[in-house]
């Protein structure tokens, strides 16, 4: 047995043993609030228990047996719903409901291979149209789902590392699909403007800060603020969907991660915005914000809509959502030269691999239109 600290300050007392199922070690841990010789003594006591425990489940074939993949389900859900926020429950009750549409519900859980869940995930990408990104959420559902029927003996081992043949496309075209360029960007205005004005003024909002439309959406007038000749926005809160119902909205102060949390420069334009929208508010007050019969907070799945709309009617191959203006921030971003690691914390990203490749392939684009200049040096 080996200790390990925590970040609270705790310590994690660790011991290992070998599964005698796949011959490979599995960790077992218990945390105190500190290394004793009493505490010691407890904690391996209290973990050679869990470990004889798991071992007589593996060696006695004592897996529960008879579970349907759509009970795993059910249950799933309910321990799901009250570990995350209601707009991450929200996006799983979708993504349920296509695991259920594609995969067997009644399959036993217990019966459940890796081959089984790769030929249901390629069958979904070559024969039922469904995208390499999309399925690629649905893999990580299911792999979610499988380490939730482990550590609750609905099999006897962890599902192995799930090999798909995932569709080959064009890398720099599926990349550019995430970001639109100029003449997009005021095309795609332009055609919301038409429609609603404010919805078009937070689309532009989200394209001059790269913020999260949550973030937009729940931003107070209070946040905005002028210091040394520069203005800034604090975000430091969300919008989520009510517990009650999907259709009302509450801000929550939880941050999506660590790093969401962040002071940014506004440029000019945003400050005009902010000038417009602010006007006449108290500082507790929405920036953006409408009066509706489900209060007054502008609703993202509404613009979403309408962006679904205008890309049909403008006939454009990239899909619409409010994310394609947070990636077409850091896009412009690349463009001007802006190291990525400054774009990262701008976005509230620790680390986020689709900014990467955006930044990747504009300073790439950037740099070859230069080359022709480089190649004509001469004294």
């Amino acid at each position: 047995m080996w200790t390990e600290p925590t970040k609270t300050g705790k310590v994690k007392f660790v011991e290992q043993f070998k599964n005698p199922l796949t011959l490979k070690y599995t960790r077992v841990s218990i945390t105190m609030d500190k290394e004793t010789n009493t505490t010691r003594k407890l904690a391996q006591q209290t973990l050679n228990k869990r470990i004889e425990e798991k071992l007589r489940r593996l060696e006695d074939g004592q897996i529960k047996e008879g579970v349907t993949f759509s009970e795993l389900i059910e249950e799933f859900d309910g321990y799901y719903r009250q570990t995350v926020k209601p707009s991450s429950f929200a996006a799983w009750k979708n993504l349920k409901a296509c695991i259920l549409k594609n995969f067997n519900s009644d399959i036993l859980v217990s019966k459940i291979t890796n081959k089984y869940l790769t030929n249901t995930l390629e069958a979904m990408i070559y024969q039922r149209g469904y995208n390499n990104a999309y399925v690629g959420l649905i893999k990580s559902k299911i792999n979610q789902l499988m380490r939730y029927a482990y550590r609750h003996d609905y099999i006897a081992a962890p599902v192995g590392q799930l090999e798909i043949n995932w569709k080959r496309n064009n890398s720099a075209k599926s990349i550019e699909d995430k970001y639109l360029d100029d003449d997009e960007v005021k095309q795609v205005l332009e055609a919301v403007r038409a429609i609603n004005s404010v919805h078009a003024d937070v689309l532009m909002w989200q394209y001059l800060t790269g913020m999260r439309i949550g973030e937009v959406l729940a931003q107070q007038v209070k946040k905005v603020f002028q210091e040394d000749g520069q203005w800034f926005v604090k975000i430091d809160c969300t919008l989520e969907y009510s517990k009650k119902r999907k259709s009302e909205f509450t801000i929550s102060s939880t941050p999506k991660t660590q790093s969401s949390n962040r002071t940014i420069l506004l440029p000019d334009e945003a400050v005009r915005i902010y000038r417009l929208y602010s006007l006449g508010k108290q500082p507790d007050d929405l920036l953006f914000s409408a009066e509706t019969k489900t209060g007054i907070f502008l609703s993202p799945t509404s613009i979403n809509n309408r962006l679904d709309i205008i890309q049909k009617v403008l006939e454009l191959s990239k899909p619409l959502s409010t994310h394609i203006f947070r990636h077409t921030h850091a896009s412009k971003l690349a463009e001007l030269g802006v190291p990525i690691e400054l774009i990262s914390k701008r976005l509230g990203h620790k680390d986020s691999t689709i900014t990467r490749q955006i930044y990747l392939h504009v300073t790439k684009k950037t740099a070859a239109r230069y080359s022709g200049l480089i190649n004509s040096f001469d004294v």
